[in-house]
This record gives C-alpha cells, structure tokens and sequence, in this order.
C-alpha cells in the first residue's frame, strides 16, 4: 500500500504560527501533526519508502523531518492553486497500487485510520464523520454507504463531513488517474474531491466509511488548533 501526503499548502489561516514553520509541523501534546499521522500508518505496517509527501511551502523543512527513506514531489507553485492543481502535477507518484491519499492537517485516532486500511476495499472510499454536521469543512451528502456529493454543500443538504483521508484501490487507479489528469482545464481553487463528483456522474460508485464517534480535527485555523488542544485526549482513544 502507499500513502501520499498533500502537504504542500501555506496555511495562511494560522497567521504567524505559519509564517516560519510549516502548518502539519505544529505540535499537538509535543507531536508534529504530520509526525504523528505517519507514525499512525506506520502502525499499520506501511513502510517508509512506500510513503510519498507532495510538498510546496517550506518543503525543505518537511525533508528535514523525516528524512531520506522516505519520497517527496515538490510543487512549485503551490501558491497560485489548490490541490487539485497540486495533485495533477504530481500524478506520476500514483502507481497502479492500493493508495490512501491523506490530508497533512487533520489528527484521528488510530482506530478510525485503521477502517481505511482494509485490504478488501474495492470502491474508492473516503473517511467521513455522520454523526453531524461542521461548517468550515467539507460536507458530503451520502445515500446508504454510497458519495453522492461532496464541496462546499449546503448544511441541511448535507449528511456529515470528510475528514480528509481517501483510498483508491488498485482497480481504481487508472480511472482516478484518468479523471485526474482530465480535469487541469478546471479553476485553480479546486480541491482535488472534485474529481468524485466528476465519477459519481459517470456511474462510479465511491464508499463512504463513518468513523464516528471516533474524534477528528482539521487543524484550518486558531480556534481548530485551541479546540484540539482541550480535547487532545480524545486522539488516544
């Protein structure tokens, strides 16, 4: 299995805590956001050189943490796009391999990464929490088990939220890639889900995995990062 990291974003929202340090390399209890993420895969026995980080911001910083058994793409122009953008052009490090395509700002228990790392998931799948509804993030609307949209939804539209953390089997590949190489012609802004709502309308079924009630945070901004801090506990669950 292999895991990519998108990690190549400034992180704006957090002000001066960002200006000098990379956002995923913010401590939570004395850990490092992303330390702590690939610690967690690890757990589930992927190997370092089977870990890629597509970075941008202060990608110099992220190669100093973790060094060179692992892979990095650099992307030079992080700061005109989102990730979409930066996901195109890194398309090369998807392999026709079962792949987990992961946020760098988010932190969850173990236990609900662990649902994402089952060998018998056949669909492209996605990490989600139904128990509610957050602004601030992005919503989904689901049918059964089963993406039936996914972006800045509506509230009362919608069923819950990703939490940010993806998998494509290696069945699936050829036709994310396919899709995901398709869409360069769209905006800048877009965040590369897009691409799921590009297949759901061309009859692909994506799975939906609720990780509730287990906790998760994406760490956008001051509050997130404060919220996080007080319940900090939770991730030990």
């Amino acid at each position: 299995m292999k895991v990519i990291f998108l990690i190549a974003g400034k992180g704006s929202r957090l002000n001066s805590l960002t200006k000098t340090k990379h956002k995923a390399l913010i401590k939570i209890n004395k850990e490092p956001i992303i330390r702590r993420l690939v610690n967690q895969f690890h757990s589930f026995k992927v190997k370092s050189r089977d870990i890629t980080f597509i970075t941008g911001y202060k990608s110099q910083q992220i190669e100093n943490e973790f060094g060179k058994k692992y892979n990095y793409f650099y992307y030079g122009n992080y700061f005109k796009t989102n990730n979409l953008h930066t996901l195109i052009n890194a398309s090369k490090v998807l392999k026709i391999q079962d792949t987990v395509i992961c946020f760098s700002d988010i932190l969850t228990t173990s236990k609900a990464i662990g649902k994402i790392i089952d060998q018998k998931i056949s669909k492209i799948t996605i990490l989600s929490d139904l128990s509610k509804v957050r602004n601030g993030t992005m919503k989904i609307i689901t049918k059964k088990k089963d993406l039936k949209s996914i972006g800045k939804l509506p509230r009362k539209k919608s069923s819950g939220n990703y939490i940010g953390i993806m998998k494509v089997p290696q069945k699936k590949m050829q036709i994310f890639k396919k899709f995901l190489v398709s869409s360069n012609h769209k905006n800048k802004n877009h965040y590369f889900t897009e691409i799921l709502n590009d297949l759901i309308k061309a009859k692909e079924n994506i799975k939906v995995i609720d990780i509730a009630p287990n906790f998760w945070a994406e760490i956008d901004n001051i509050i997130d990062l404060k919220k996080t801090i007080k319940n900090e506990e939770k991730l030990n669950v």
